[in-house]
């Protein structure tokens, strides 16, 4: 097997399930930090053009407005029984004759800064649904990371259903060069206690990478038989693009055959993949 590299920047404009290389049913669960949401956005967004019914929701929090847009085109099932939740969302695909999108919450809570979440319905369920096959693709955002660009999962996290096909770990090529602190990184010292970064140095390419690669690091808890694909994030300019191809060369040194793909992108630009990095099989 080898790894062919497809330079995109001003070619076919590719969307982020093609990169992803989607399956027309999917499970998909977004791990990590820097611009996972945004990310999460971008992909409900080109997946609802494929007219095939969509899950949203999340195994934590997300706050209220990151959900708003998907309600506004589709709808919201709140609920904190399974069987009702369940009936309601076969009633709504069975009224859409080609498909929709549908975010599910279990409950809106506050946070410590009064502002509103939405946490969502127990991960066994979602498993459950799957194998019910209610929906053709589920979307699940993870894991949270406090608008930082990289973190550290902490032992409870992250929150990956079992059912997970595709699980997108997300990184910011903008911690590049960042002090390690809390206020750059989610859960600094377990960051630190992974890379071997002490607090306060500067934080590399070699760091990121072991960050990635590490067991307990980006794609903590994958499940066993789900693609792993890595998306840094961030990438807005030709220097930040040469950064992203060193930190996906230096991770490829140190664990070729642990992630399916590696997509190199900006989830904020206009055209969100950049380059796609993509393990093939040969004969």
């Amino acid at each position: 097997m080898f790894l062919i590299i497809l330079c995109l920047w001003g070619t076919k404009q590719v969307q982020i399930y093609e990169a992803l290389n989607l399956k027309e049913r999917a499970f998909i669960s977004l791990v990590g930090a820097g611009g996972k949401s945004t990310l999460f956005n971008r992909l409900a967004n080109e997946l609802a053009h494929k007219n095939k019914r969509m899950i949203l929701t999340t195994t934590t929090k997300m706050f209220s407005w990151q959900l708003a847009p998907f309600v506004k085109k589709g709808r919201l099932i709140e609920g904190r029984n399974e069987e009702s939740v369940r009936e309601s969302i076969k009633k709504y695909f069975s009224l859409e004759s080609k498909g929709g999108r549908l975010a599910v919450i279990e409950e809106k809570v506050e946070d410590n800064n009064g502002e509103e979440k939405l946490s969502g319905p127990p991960p066994d369920w979602l498993v459950r649904w799957w194998e019910e096959r209610i929906a053709d693709y589920f979307l699940v955002e993870a894991d949270g990371a406090a608008g930082r660009p990289v973190k550290a999962p902490a032992s409870h996290e992250p929150v990956i259903p079992l059912s997970t096909t595709d699980l997108v770990g997300v990184i910011g090529i903008d911690a590049l060069g960042l002090s390690l602190q809390e206020e750059n990184v989610f859960r600094s010292e377990i960051f630190s206690r992974l890379t071997g970064l002490n607090l306060g140095e500067k934080i590399g390419i070699e760091a990121l990478a072991f960050l990635i690669c590490h067991p307990q690091g980006l794609f903590k808890e994958a499940p066993p038989d789900c693609r792993r694909h890595l998306f840094i994030n961030k990438a807005e300019d030709p220097e930040d693009l040469k950064m992203a191809e060193e930190l996906t060369f230096q991770v490829l040194k140190i664990s070729p055959r642990g992630i399916s793909d590696i997509i190199i992108g900006a989830a904020g630009q206009k055209e969100v993949v950049a380059e796609v990095i993509r393990e093939v099989k040969t004969p």
